[in-house]
């Protein structure tokens, strides 16, 4: 029998994970993967809060890459749910049918406004005839396909909550996150003229039973059973380099207070980037450094609200465009399996993002809590004797920011890394890459598939950039 060789993964987000597992799966690697914190999943995990299994914050399964879905479902099997999908627009007071439908929209902008949104898409419908340029921005890339009223109405407030100035975002932002292809396209879906497809809504999803935590779960499981191991609470302290050539023999880490070193044949990694290049280079190469220090990122902010009443929404989540509500987008946990909170009560999450300096980050959690029941209050949602309870939870650098220099940056620290003849990237943070759970696991999948074909890691980092930077988002 051949020996099997040893992969290290480095981080038990759903990224790692799923690398772990379709390694293992092919019987050719011994696989190891060392998780910080004292739980698997990452932000994709599950806990329990007051009778309630709860996520953080809004996770479904659901994938247009081939063959993605068909991994999921066989890993899974009978723990999953088929969930019909409903989610809507909360805009001038109003929930606004996503997709959009014509007669809902307009009722809800009235015929000035709705004439004006056409209006304006009309005008940049003709500049298009004359300016053929690239966008330089978010901005630009949406008022250019939407026109500017659209854009002030929407995306421009939204795009604010979420990422920050939309002038100051890169146009692959807009490119990853919206599925239309323009207001031509808008305008045919409104009239019914064309239809959705799955690669622009997903009219169903897939969801764990037991929370979205069931997923990584079930990874793990499957790691295991193939002889892998998953260990928590690891604080990896560094690499041990070759000799000769830049490879790493072994990671060194501490568990429990006690130094550990595994052996590496190939590392795949989905910490974050700065932390990589200070295993690898020690901090000692400047432009390095420089760059993978200035990739940008948002921090998250959840807040959960525990609400007496049985369901509050009618969709699993709503996003809120306007600036007049803190919060981006609300989930209901209830909405994916009624059995995950107790009867007669519910679990509302609101979810939004901001960055170390802002007024958000810098508020008490009790009075990040008081911004969102007044929101929710205020939007008619709720009623403030129905609330039964709140918790805030934090995390930073959660979601990368693709600001105007970001493209430069990230090829930079890639070249950099991929000088290491054993290293692999994968992940939302190991790639610097928006993207959701599928996206993760087709990354994993993609890895394990070429790896034990034999290629070089080089080859497969440059081909796995190609193909995530044709992910987009399916909501």
């Amino acid at each position: 029998m051949n020996k099997k060789e040893n992969v290290v993964v480095l981080g038990g987000g759903i990224g790692g994970l799923a690398a772990g597992y379709f390694l293992a799966r092919t019987g050719k690697y011994a696989v190891t993967v060392l998780e910080k914190a004292p739980v698997i999943g990452g932000l994709c995990a599950s806990f329990e809060q007051n009778g309630f299994t709860l996520d953080y914050g809004a996770h479904k399964l659901y994938s247009v890459i081939p063959g993605v879905l068909d991994e999921i479902t066989g890993l899974m099997g009978d723990r999953l749910l088929t969930v019909p999908k409903q989610n809507r627009l909360y805009l001038r007071g109003h929930l606004v049918d996503y997709p959009l439908k014509l007669g809902n929209i307009a009722k809800v902008l009235g015929p000035v406004i709705f004439l004006k949104l056409g209006f304006g898409y009309g005008i940049e419908l003709l500049k298009g005839f004359f300016d053929k340029s690239e966008p330089g921005s978010y901005e630009e890339y949406i008022i250019r396909r939407f026109g500017r009223p659209t854009y002030e109405l929407v995306f421009e407030p939204l795009a604010d909550k979420v990422w920050g100035d939309p002038a100051t975002l890169h146009p692959e932002m807009a490119r990853t996150r919206v599925p239309a292809s323009g207001g031509l396209e808008v305008a045919l879906k409104l009239l019914g003229l064309k239809k959705e497809t799955a690669e622009t809504n997903a009219e169903f999803f897939y969801y764990p039973r037991a929370g979205f935590g069931d997923f990584p779960q079930a990874m793990v499981e499957e790691i295991e059973k193939h002889g892998g191991q998953i260990l928590t609470d690891v604080d990896v302290t560094g690499f041990k380099l070759a000799p000769e050539g830049l490879r790493v023999e072994a990671v060194e880490a501490e568990i429990d207070g006690n130094k550990q070193s595994f052996s590496s044949d190939y590392v795949v990694s989905s910490i974050p980037l700065p932390l990589v290049g200070k295993l690898v280079f020690g901090g000692e190469d400047a432009t390095f450094k420089q760059a993978a220090q200035g990739l940008q990122f948002r921090h998250l902010i959840l807040v959960y609200v525990f609400v007496k009443r049985d369901l509050v929404l009618e969709d699993q989540w709503v996003f809120f465009p306007e600036r007049e509500l803190v919060f981006s987008r609300i989930f209901e946990q209830k909405q994916m399996n009624p059995e995950l909170g107790p009867e007669g009560h519910t679990a509302i999450t609101a979810d939004f993002t901001t960055t170390e300096d802002s007024d958000l980050w810098g508020a008490s959690d009790d009075e990040l809590a008081q911004q969102v029941i007044d929101g929710l209050v205020k939007a008619g949602f709720i009623s403030a004797d129905e609330v039964e309870g709140q918790f805030v939870i934090r995390r930073r650098n959660f979601y990368p920011r693709y600001d105007l220099a970001y493209a430069e940056k990230i090829q930079t620290v890639s070249d950099k890394l991929q000088q290491v003849e054993n290293l692999l990237t994968t992940g939302r943070i190991g790639m610097y890459n928006y993207n959701n759970s599928d996206h993760c696991t087709d990354m994993g999948h993609f890895i394990a598939e070429h790896l034990a074909a034999g290629e070089e890691t080089k080859t497969i980092w440059q081909k796995l950039e190609q193909r995530v930077a044709n992910y987009k988002i399916v909501d």
